[in-house]
């Protein structure tokens, strides 16, 4: 199933309690494609081997109780579950690593680090010289200093040979008695660092690869290849490069500093607090002024405008919008002036914008680097059915696909014999431009990104209008079935986010009240989001395809597409429906609907006073102060109705403040995109979901 949705639509975020977090796993080193091995024989290197799964291999090897020795790593081979316990570590004597594909090492952190958290109470490391360089006496030894740490009541504090230990959890970190027969030298701290100091972050932290893994306030991490307690996007096979090992602090997606996920149910993440380099950094990002390489974040070029015409709002500013990214937070990331940068990691540079209502967009004029220089035409006429340029990308920058290999084939509903080459055409005159196939199973084709020559979109004068109706009346016959009551409103859907990744993304069906204690929550349906699908340019719309059809109920029902290109008369009633702002008119967090009378764009760019460009994508209803649309309410539908049928014919878009009068509101123009929906749900994959 489909459903149309403004990209800058409503999203209301939505946060599930995680359960709490017991995994065993936190307390290990993860080594893939490593087996430990004794190099000779040695009867204090035991192993025992078991069918597990790998939670339960953890927790037997990190409880020790059914392990006939003290388990300090294992092994896991995940094509015959098989488990087993190792006595040794990578640092114990007599051990070696040998490289297997078939098997991941785990190993208790405590033995094989060299730094601590806290005061190190459990630090099982190797160190046995103090801080001025004496060598520690052996716990089991009263010589040269006799002491109490040999009772059994230690004996849980892994006091082995002469290893510098904290058996009575003091403040100054792992301490051992010295070799020193002097009493002033009697006992000393080891010097054993934090491991917050053992390696120091440059600039915000993106390169830090140390072993820190709780929180500023003291909380443990979450193992990043873990979903619990907090499920996220950020998994190491998922961003490989970003150093996501273990439950370390890292910084995937530039914030301000090094953090993680906890292992707090309450508290989703935390920043960790880690030693700031003295040194200046080596940056490994190629830096850029004229285009941008990968997703533009060594760009340095002072573009500072966006495709549409907006100015960027200057980064040391918090007007019109708020925000963290300033040049002090983010002093490596050269947020000049008002120059499109991406300090975050974003698909492309960006900047906050100058207007209000828009808080942040792409510089998508920016060119990447290796393709400005293309001989390409700069721009089309008409549809772009004579375009002749080498253009041989789309718009998301994927390659175009030879047409020969769909040649004949009447996909598109147009013959496309005789086309030569991967460039971008238009065959079959599509009104919104020349475009291409793609190999890519997720985008089978797409719009190339090539502008209509003058920079406008085409428009039709006010009077060429088309005098097409945009109903379609059918009579359909029901065999055996009975009335179903149509609710009004039981066509909109609330799209609600749990954490910033699409396949967490859900849409509730059949609420009319997005508030809390609601009423009709217990009848929603919910619905996984399984692709979004760009509109042409400038359309600001999107398609969204469910992962399952909705099921017919009284409260959820569909809303006609009306026919391609065809016009709704001035002065019909339509009903604009949203969620967003009253102006304390009543009802907040509910389903709103307005009677809104339809403008036409000549008469709406005069009661606008010429100030906005309406051409015939947009059309124009209501004009009466406070009905109209506000805040929260852009992505509604505008609907009209014939007899029984109902049809959407407008998507609300940000408009002049919130229902002022005689400035009617402004919608995109549905009926100027429908022969593009018609198209997607033709020919995108598992067209058979509608």
């Amino acid at each position: 199933m489909w459903i149309y949705q403004l990209v800058f639509g409503l999203f209301v975020v939505s946060f599930c309690e995680g359960k709490q977090n017991g995994n065993a796993l936190q307390d290990y080193q993860k080594t893939d494609g490593v087996r430990l091995v004794v190099a000779s024989p040695d009867s204090s290197l035991l192993t025992e081997s078991k069918k597990r799964s790998l939670a339960k291999c953890a927790k037997a090897c990190s409880r020790n109780k059914i392990i006939p020795f003290n388990c300090r790593a294992f092994l896991y081979d995940h094509t015959n579950r098989k488990c087993q316990w190792l006595s040794f570590d990578t640092r114990s004597p007599g051990a070696q690593s040998q490289q297997d594909f078939n098997y991941q090492l785990y190993q208790k952190k405590d033995y094989v680090r060299e730094c601590i958290v806290g005061t190190g109470e459990s630090y099982r490391g190797r160190r046995s010289t103090t801080v001025s360089g004496i060598r520690c006496q052996a716990w089991a030894s009263p010589i040269p200093h006799e002491h109490n740490f040999m009772s059994k009541r230690f004996r849980k504090k892994d006091l082995r040979e002469n290893f510098c230990r904290n058996p009575d959890n003091s403040s100054v970190g792992p301490w051992c008695f010295t070799t020193d027969p002097r009493a002033e030298l009697r006992h000393q701290q080891c010097g054993i660092p934090q491991c917050s100091q053992v390696e120091c972050i440059h600039c915000n932290g993106e390169e830090y690869r140390g072993p820190m893994d709780h929180t500023e306030s003291g909380k443990e991490c979450q193992r990043w290849d873990l979903n619990d307690p907090h499920k996220h996007q950020y998994h190491p096979k998922r961003y490989p490069d970003k150093g996501l090992d273990d439950n370390y602090c890292r910084n995937p997606n530039g914030r301000h500093k090094p953090w993680c996920f906890t292992t707090d149910p309450n508290t989703p993440w935390e920043y960790c607090d880690i030693k700031v380099c003295e040194t200046s950094p080596k940056s490994n990002v190629v830096e850029t002024t004229e285009c941008y390489q990968g997703r533009g974040e060594g760009y340095r070029g002072t573009v500072d405008v966006m495709p549409t015409g907006l100015i960027c709002q200057r980064w040391d500013s918090q007007y019109p919008h708020n925000h963290t990214f300033t040049p002090q937070a983010y002093p490596c990331k050269d947020l000049r002036e008002n120059y499109c940068r991406n300090p975050d990691g974003r698909e492309f540079p960006w900047c906050f914008t100058t207007d209000p209502r828009v808080q942040t967009m792409f510089c998508t004029n920016i060119p990447q680097c290796g393709t400005q220089n293309n001989p390409v035409s700069d721009c089309y006429e008409g549809f772009g059915e004579n375009y002749q340029g080498e253009q041989s990308r789309t718009r998301s920058n994927l390659p175009c696909a030879p047409w020969r290999d769909r040649n004949n084939s009447g996909e598109r509903g147009v013959q496309i014999g005789g086309l030569e080459g991967s460039y971008c055409r238009n065959p079959d005159k599509d009104k919104h431009g020349p475009w291409c196939y793609t190999n890519n199973s997720a985008v089978p084709w797409d719009y190339c990104h090539i502008k209509p020559c003058g920079g406008l979109q085409i428009n039709i004068p006010p009077a060429e209008l088309s005098s097409v109706g945009c109903f379609v009346h059918k009579r359909t016959r029901i065999v055996g079935g009975g009335p179903v009551g149509v609710l009004d409103g039981s066509w909109m859907v609330s799209i609600q986010k749990g954490v910033p990744d699409l396949s967490e993304y859900r849409v509730w069906l059949g609420v009319l009240d997005i508030g809390e204690g609601a009423p009709d929550w217990s009848k929603r349906q919910e619905v996984n989001i399984a692709d979004v699908i760009c509109g042409p340019e400038g359309s600001s719309l999107a398609l969204i395809r469910l992962s399952k059809p909705a099921l017919p109920a009284d409260n959820v029902h569909t809303l006609q597409l009306p026919v391609a290109g065809c016009s709704i008369p001035e002065g019909t009633i339509c009903k604009m429906y949203g969620w967003g702002e009253t102006k304390d008119t009543g009802h907040d967090d509910q389903l709103k609907a307005v009677d809104l009378p339809i403008v036409s764009n000549v008469r709406c760019r005069e009661m606008h006073r010429g100030n906005l460009h309406i051409t015939n994508t947009k059309i124009c209803a209501g004009g009466k102060r406070n009905e109209g649309v506000c805040e929260r309410d852009y992505g509604g539908p505008l609907v009209c109705q014939d007899g029984e049928i109902r049809v959407i014919v407008g998507v609300s878009v940000h408009g002049r403040g919130c229902a002022r009068a005689n400035q009617p509101g402004i919608f995109i123009n549905v009926p100027f995109y429908t022969q593009w929906i018609y198209k997607v749900f033709k020919y995108y994959p598992n067209p058979d979901i509608v």
